[in-house]
């Protein structure tokens, strides 16, 4: 079994921690059911000097770090655009009539992505939050939105249980993966394959391009919310609405550890998962917990 830590426990949100996203490898934003936009030093366990209050819950948040813009989707549809230079908002997007539950932003193309509650998905300038293009897809809640390695397609995870794959040239949808029989909550590419990971609890493993599913394995008891790859693609790591965290073999997945309240872990919901470098990552939950892991070089038998 592999050794992991939990080396940071912080707290200070009055509320739910619904998404979480780094600036460096010590700081991060988080967004919660307090209203509260805030950041963190992570290795301090202290809350940094920026604080931002929204009128509605901020659901997802996404970070250009290039020019200092940070998106808030929440609960009314609202994406806030905040000036981290100004440390202020500098703009109210309003595109989107239904709660924002994705929001990603992608370097390689220097734009977001936004998705909402009745399946309309949105490409805006990186820059200027100008509207590049919306698409309605009729698909539900669209709960994540992610972007492979090169920027050249996007995985929307979808309420109806797909994961649509898109090009980002055109945004034509180039494969459709059907293999949740429940909603499909979070997704992640590794080359030419991608895991998925839904409200059936399972974990699925595809060659995106060809649309083959390679593998299934009902990994948690109960809907897996978030990924990450960590060791260089070799680890898997999911976040589930049964309160745990677990680190896979990505070849095999096959369980190499299990990340509960006893280890210093969440004791309610684990949202949101991210990465810190290879052998370090940040886990949110409903139980107002940032915690930090640290995965050891040597493991245990």
């Amino acid at each position: 079994m592999l050794n992991v830590s939990a080396i940071k426990s912080i707290s200070g949100h009055a509320g739910s921690i619904y998404d979480v996203v780094l600036t460096d490898e010590n700081s991060c934003f988080t967004t919660a059911a307090d209203k509260y936009v805030v950041k963190w030093k992570l290795n301090e366990g202290v809350q940094d000097k920026f604080a931002a209050k929204l009128d509605f819950s901020g659901y997802r948040i996404a970070l250009n770090s290039a020019k200092n813009l940070l998106a808030v989707g929440n609960s009314r549809g609202g994406i806030h655009v905040i000036d981290l230079s100004l440390k202020q908002e500098v703009r109210l997007l309003s595109q989107h009539q239904s709660a924002v539950f994705s929001i990603t932003y992608c370097a390689e193309n220097n734009e977001f992505y936004s998705g909402d509650a009745d399946g309309y998905f949105c490409v805006w300038n990186g820059d200027t939050f100008d509207l590049k293009l919306t698409l309605p897809f009729n698909c539900g809640k669209i709960r994540t939105i992610s972007v492979n390695e090169d920027g050249s397609h996007v995985a929307l995870s979808c309420q109806d249980g797909n994961v649509r794959i898109l090009e980002t040239r055109f945004f034509n949808e180039v494969a459709t993966l059907r293999g949740h029989k429940d909603g499909a909550n979070c997704a992640i590419f590794s080359g030419d394959q991608l895991y998925s990971g839904a409200k059936d609890a399972h974990i699925r493993l595809w060659d995106w391009k060809s649309e083959l599913l390679l593998k299934s394995v009902p990994a948690h008891n109960f809907a897996v919310y978030d990924f990450l790859l960590l060791q260089d693609g070799q680890i898997l790591v999911s976040a589930s609405f049964d309160k745990t965290i677990k680190l896979w073999s990505a070849d095999t997945l096959t369980v190499l550890k299990r990340l509960e309240k006893r280890d210093g872990g969440h004791s309610h919901v684990v949202n949101r998962l991210a990465k810190l470098n290879e052998s370090r990552f940040v886990s949110v939950g409903d139980d107002r917990q940032l915690i930090v892991w640290e995965i050891n070089e040597k493991e245990q038998g």
